[in-house]
């Protein structure tokens, strides 16, 4: 039987979250190794990965009355012949996400090596000796990667725009915006996965467009190897600069992923290094990044931002394995309290929303934006037949008593939309912190 294994930071579970199998993203997935692309569906045996997935489900499924509800055995046993029949193993991965996608539960799916979720989530909650054989097989040893450009993007009534770039990508010195249209990449048409296959290191093409009735753009991109952590990390440490505005000095960092604290605690630094022209007014952390991470990171991350005092009430988890109690630490009387802003959206993500929600129940600031992904329960990941992923959702958590944030997210204090198709890299939710942390400090006496 294939082992489990979650994972525990300092007494805190770990709970990288992302976004569902089905959501592609410009950054493809690489020939793994030596293998050609699409190599794992001629070696995985069909019907015994979905009775690896079915058995695992039902053996480490954190709520046993959601599994009860939909009778679990009885409903899968109904979908395997439609399965083990299916016409291709990618036909057979998407009928088993769509099975999965019953339970209505976050941080549960199954990712292939066509995913991108499937080196993050290696590189991010990748433990135990199994996962360590994954990526040795895959990897050499090197860690896991993919080729990309730096940038996300979404599918609109057909179409794929840019929702999102990494400060310091290629991507983003290319000149690529937030609600682009990307039309093709050296003249073959735009897939999110296959697109960047086999060219790092090399320059691609994109042909884009900017607005619905404008002409074609061609934009220069180097592909490179993303190594997810690490390209998170560059980007937030990137990200950080100084908004003028109405003489105040409004700081700005884009947190991507809760896998490390260094990269925020370094930005945060640099400001209080460079106070040029003078002291920082107030500081905006946008939370709208692209995975999860760690509890610990999310409330080490508030603790800079203010003093080392720790303060907050208790942190509850439940499900089919131990529960426990837990304090999470968020600073009292912080330096930023009352002089800062948080951004979220529906990339906001597990570890990233219980960060939102000690924020707003600490007084740091507003939170603005849209209501958060609701995806706070902890997952584990767990190797399937043919070196498949599948991600299972183990432990539930609770705060304050009993409230619960998975299925409904953190609700901003302010809702202000972010349009997406030709966008032109406009971000109103910005502006709009920007602009109320300037009055703020404009009524300062």
């Amino acid at each position: 039987m294939r082992k489990i294994f979650i994972a525990l930071c300092a007494g805190t579970l770990l709970v990288a979250s992302l976004s569902a199998p089905s959501v592609r993203y410009v950054q493809g997935a690489e020939a793994l190794s030596v293998e050609a692309r699409g190599q794992w569906e001629k070696d995985v045996d069909v019907a015994k990965l979905y009775d690896t997935v079915v058995e695992t489900i039902d053996q480490r499924f954190y709520d046993e009355g959601i599994l009860k509800k939909l009778d679990w055995r009885a409903r899968a046993q109904a979908l395997r012949p439609s399965v083990v029949s299916a016409a291709t193993a990618q036909d057979a991965a998407r009928q088993i996400n769509e099975l999965l996608s019953e339970l209505k539960t976050s941080h549960t799916g199954l990712f292939t090596p066509d995913d991108y979720e499937y080196y993050i989530l290696l590189d991010v909650v990748g433990l135990g000796p199994e996962v360590a054989g994954l990526m040795s097989r895959r990897f050499w040893g090197t860690g896991p990667y993919y080729p990309g450009i730096g940038a996300f993007t979404r599918r609109v009534e057909g179409r794929h725009f840019v929702d999102g770039i990494l400060e310091g990508s290629p991507a983003d010195r290319a000149g690529l915006k937030y609600g682009d249209e990307i039309l093709s990449v050296d003249g073959a048409s735009y897939t999110p996965i296959a697109a960047f296959v086999g060219k790092v290191d090399t320059t691609v093409r994109l042909e884009i467009r900017r607005a619905a009735d404008a002409k074609q753009e061609s934009l220069s991109v180097e592909v490179i190897p993303i190594r997810p952590t690490k390209a998170f990390s560059d980007a937030t440490l990137a990200s950080a600069r100084v908004i003028e505005r109405d003489g105040a000095q409004i700081g700005y960092i884009h947190v991507w992923a809760l896998s490390e604290q260094n990269s925020f605690r370094s930005a945060v630094g640099g400001f209080d290094l460079n106070r040029t022209p003078k002291r920082l007014d107030s500081l905006i952390v946008d939370m709208r990044g692209r995975v999860g991470g760690n509890i610990a990171v999310a409330s080490q991350n508030l603790q800079t931002l203010g003093q080392e005092d720790p303060y907050w009430g208790r942190w509850q988890t439940f499900g089919r394995t131990r529960p426990g109690q837990l304090q999470l630490s968020v600073a009292q009387n912080p330096t930023f309290r009352g002089r800062s802003a948080l951004l979220i959206n529906h990339h906001t993500r597990s570890a990233a929303e219980i960060m939102a929600y000690g924020f707003k129940r600490s007084a740091f600031g507003p939170v603005i934006g849209t209501p958060s992904a609701g995806a706070v329960v902890s997952g584990a990941l767990v190797p399937m037949p043919g070196d498949l992923l599948l991600y299972v959702a183990v432990t539930g958590h609770k705060f304050d008593g009993g409230q619960r944030l998975e299925g409904t997210g953190v609700i901003p204090d302010h809702r202000v939309e972010r349009p997406l198709p030709y966008a032109g890299g406009a971000d109103p939710v910005l502006d709009a912190a920007v602009e109320l942390l300037a009055k703020r400090k404009a009524n300062v006496p």
